[in-house]
């Protein structure tokens, strides 16, 4: 699957030299605008991949309820790269009008995976420009707000899919991978396609071009443990117990922000949140993070690219036009479980407790206290 050393270089990027923000980035392990980790908001970014039915939707809206919020008060948001068969659109324009961001995902997703890496111009466009319409016509998510693409299966083909992608304005591509001989990525920063694509092709065939303006958002490995193993998706590291399931989302969230707090991204496909022990080890994440760190923020791909653009110091970032949230619009929520909170885990009184059971015993018994006395649903 990995082929090392086919990078092909076409010139040499520098920063601030013959690349300048907002239209062209390096990338790499240097954060933009020369800012320290400790004025960097650790962005952290997770997508999912596929259709948005009624069962995802549901999952979706238990993960990224309203009540969940940043630091400046607006709500934690996600990327979905969404297919067209099975899709609910509805359920789309629902999740665009919370804030969320609709990227496209082709419309057969179809099998063989040969069948991207061999596809020609017309294929493609069919799989990429026809699905932002289906999406903007049955979901009435606007053509000018669905920016991203991410191929089937990871499986890129070539300068066709980079050409096609700039001719028709998108935004970024997230399709190539970064992965080190180690299997862990490098904590990178994405970047223009300006001097192409300068790092290793891990799955052929990588573009060749330059190509001015267009974003790589990589898919990243994620570190599992010290094992010397990872994933791309999360859901490849296969976590058999909740335990392990949090310790996946807890060891690379540590890792990014104790060190240069580049952008964290987490890629899964939504099917692996119907086992009950992955579902409850990320609300489990999820509640952590937002209670215990006032620097963090769960952005869209668009949010963090937008950051990238114009860096902005947290000492600023309560001013970031981009992070805010005045447009949103949303359906009244109901308490459809009968908890008495509408959707919104309420973790107020348990988690001064949680700390403690947390920091005094091992992660199986946090949680059985996590699971009696915290509202997970």
């Amino acid at each position: 699957l990995f082929h090392f050393g086919c990078g092909v270089k076409l010139g040499t990027c520098y920063q601030d030299g013959n690349c300048r923000l907002p239209s062209c980035f390096c990338g790499g392990k240097s954060a933009p605008g020369n800012l320290e980790p400790s004025e960097i908001p650790q962005m952290i970014m997770f997508s999912f991949d596929d259709a948005v039915t009624g069962e995802i939707y549901e999952m979706y809206e238990k993960l990224f309820s309203r009540g969940r919020l940043n630091p400046n008060g607006c709500p934690i948001t996600m990327t979905t790269f969404v297919s067209h068969n099975f899709t609910d659109y509805k359920l789309v324009r629902s999740l665009f009008r919370k804030g969320h961001e609709i990227a496209v995902h082709s419309v057969t997703h179809r099998t063989p995976t040969t069948f991207w890496k061999q596809a020609s111009y017309n294929q493609l466009q069919y799989e990429i420009v026809e699905q932002r319409s289906i999406i903007a016509e049955n979901a009435g998510v606007p053509v000018r707000n669905i920016t991203g693409w991410r191929s089937p299966f990871l499986q890129p083909s070539g300068d066709i899919q980079f050409t096609l992608l700039q001719e028709n304005g998108f935004e970024y591509d997230s399709t190539l991978t970064i992965a080190t001989e180690k299997g862990f990525s490098a904590k990178r920063w994405p970047n223009t396609m300006d001097f192409g694509w300068q790092l290793d092709c891990n799955v052929l065939p990588c573009p060749f071009g330059k190509y001015p303006g267009m974003w790589e958002v990589p898919v990243q490995m994620l570190e599992v443990g010290d094992s010397g193993n990872g994933c791309l998706y999360a859901d490849s590291c296969r976590p058999a117990t909740m335990e392990e399931a949090f310790q996946l989302f807890w060891v690379n969230f540590h890792n990014h922000y104790t060190g240069s707090r580049s952008p964290l991204f987490f890629t899964m496909h939504p099917s692996w949140l119907r086992e009950e022990h992955n579902m409850k080890a990320l609300n489990y994440f999820f509640l952590t993070i937002l209670h215990y760190y006032h620097d963090v923020y769960f952005v869209t791909y668009q949010q963090h690219l937008a950051w990238i653009k114009n860096p902005t110091p947290l000492s600023d970032i309560l001013r970031f036009a981009p992070w805010k949230c005045d447009h949103l619009r949303y359906e009244p929520e109901t308490d459809k479980d009968g908890n008495g909170h509408n959707g919104v885990s309420s973790i107020s009184n348990c988690f001064p407790y949680l700390f403690l059971v947390l920091s005094t015993f091992p992660l199986f018994y946090t949680k059985i206290f996590f699971d009696k006395y915290c509202l997970l649903y």
